[in-house]
C-alpha cells in the first residue's frame, strides 16, 4: 500500500483568497514538506498561476510537482473584475455567510469561463501558463473538467502526447468531474488511459473502483466534502488519516489535493499524513 502524497490545491488563489494570503500560504505548505501543487489556466479567473510563479522562483523547480490543466479559458482581466473580486473578498472577511451569494454572483456570465477543445486555444493556454509560472516544463498537464465523447478529445490527446515528446510537459492526463466509470471507459477504449493521470473528486466510487482501474494513476482532490458527508452518514471513513488509507488501498493515488490556506488547517493535515506515512513526507511529494 503506498499513502497518497498531500497535495496544496491553488483554485482559491485570487478569487476568494488575495495574492498576499495566497503566497503566504504557498510558503507555509512548502515549509511543511508539500511538494505537489495544482493549478490552472482558469484559477483566480487568470491570476493564480502568476502567484504560484512567484513562488516557484524562489524555491528549487526540480523539487517540486506543478499540475496546471487547460480547456477552461478564464475572462480577460479588467477592472470590473478586479472590482468584482476585492469587493467580494472584503464581503466575505465581514461576514462568511455570505459565500453562497457571493458564489452566485462570480458565477455570472459576465465571470463565466468558456470551454474549448481547439488546439491553437489549448496551445496558447499552455504557453501562457508555462510564461505565468516562470518554468520551462510541467510535470503534468490535464485536459480540465474534460467531457465524454465531446468533439475533439482524441484530437487533444495526440496534442498532448506532442507536447510531451517536445519535453514540454512530463506527462499529460484528464481532470474527470463527472462519472468517474465512464471518463475511464472512455479514455480506455480510445487509448488515451495507459500513459495518463487521472484527477477525480473523492467518492464512493473511488474507494471502490473495479480490479480492471486499480493500476490506474490518479490524483484525488476536495476530501473534506467527502468526509463531511461520510460524517453525516456514520460512515466509517470520518478523518483526513482514514481517507489516506483508503486511497492507498483502493487504488493508485499518486496525490491528493487539498485546500489549506489557513495555517492551523495545514498543519492538522500534515500531521494526519505523517500519521499514516513513515519517514520524510517530503520524499513523496518530488516531482517524477
Amino acid at each position: 500500500m503506498v499513502i497518497p502524497a498531500l497535495g496544496f490545491g491553488t483554485a482559491a488563489i485570487m478569487g476568494r483568497i488575495s495574492r498576499r494570503r495566497g503566497a503566504e500560504a504557498l510558503e507555509r505548505a512548502h515549509a511543511a514538506g508539500i511538494r505537489h501543487f495544482d493549478t490552472a489556466r482558469s484559477y483566480g479567473w487568470g491570476e493564480a498561476e502568476s502567484v504560484v510563479g512567484d513562488f516557484l522562483r524562489r524555491h528549487v523547480r526540480e523539487e517540486i510537482r506543478i499540475v496546471s490543466k487547460c480547456g477552461i479559458v478564464p475572462v480577460r482581466p479588467s477592472p470590473l473584475l478586479s472590482m468584482a473580486k476585492s469587493a467580494a473578498r472584503w464581503a466575505l472577511s465581514l461576514a462568511p455567510g455570505l459565500k453562497a451569494q457571493v458564489a452566485r454572483a462570480a458565477g455570472a456570465g459576465n465571470f463565466q469561463p468558456t470551454r474549448t477543445y481547439d488546439l491553437d486555444v489549448l496551445a496558447g493556454s499552455l504557453q501562457t501558463s508555462l510564461a505565468e509560472l516562470g518554468v520551462a516544463y510541467l510535470d503534468d498537464l490535464l485536459l480540465h473538467n474534460f467531457v465524454p465523447d465531446a468533439p475533439g478529445v482524441e484530437e487533444v490527446g495526440e496534442w498532448f502526447r506532442s507536447m510531451k515528446r517536445a519535453g514540454t510537459i512530463r506527462r499529460f492526463g484528464f481532470s474527470v468531474e463527472g462519472d468517474l466509470h465512464q471518463g475511464l471507459e472512455f479514455l480506455s477504449a480510445r487509448d488515451l488511459l495507459a500513459d495518463s493521470i487521472v484527477q477525480v473528486p473523492v467518492s464512493d466510487l473511488l474507494l471502490n473502483l473495479p480490479g480492471e482501474w486499480r493500476g490506474v494513476r490518479l490524483i484525488a482532490h476536495s476530501p473534506f466534502s467527502f468526509l463531511r458527508r461520510q460524517a453525516e452518514a456514520n460512515g466509517n471513513v470520518t478523518t483526513l488519516s482514514d481517507l489516506l488509507q483508503a486511497l492507498g488501498e483502493a487504488c493508485t493515488c499518486e496525490a491528493l489535493v487539498c485546500s489549506m490556506f489557513a495555517a492551523d488547517h495545514l498543519a492538522a493535515n500534515v500531521a494526519a499524513w505523517r500519521d499514516c506515512s513513515p519517514g520524510d513526507p517530503r520524499s513523496a511529494h518530488q516531482a517524477p
